[in-house]
């Protein structure tokens, strides 16, 4: 068994690092691929017009 096994339940928790949980990851990841495809389009468009 490892130390960490050995140690009571209490001591374990007080020793783990809890992260904070992620607020927003998927608002900025929708918001980035918005502003990516609509860069896309812009582009598309622009050069649908070159003909």
């Amino acid at each position: 068994m490892s130390e960490a096994q050995l140690q009571p339940q209490k001591e374990q928790e007080k020793t783990e690092k809890k992260l904070p949980p992620p607020v927003g990851t998927l608002f900025l990841l929708i918001l980035y691929l918005a502003i990516l495809a609509g860069m896309w389009l812009f582009m598309y468009f622009e050069m649908l017009q070159r003909r």
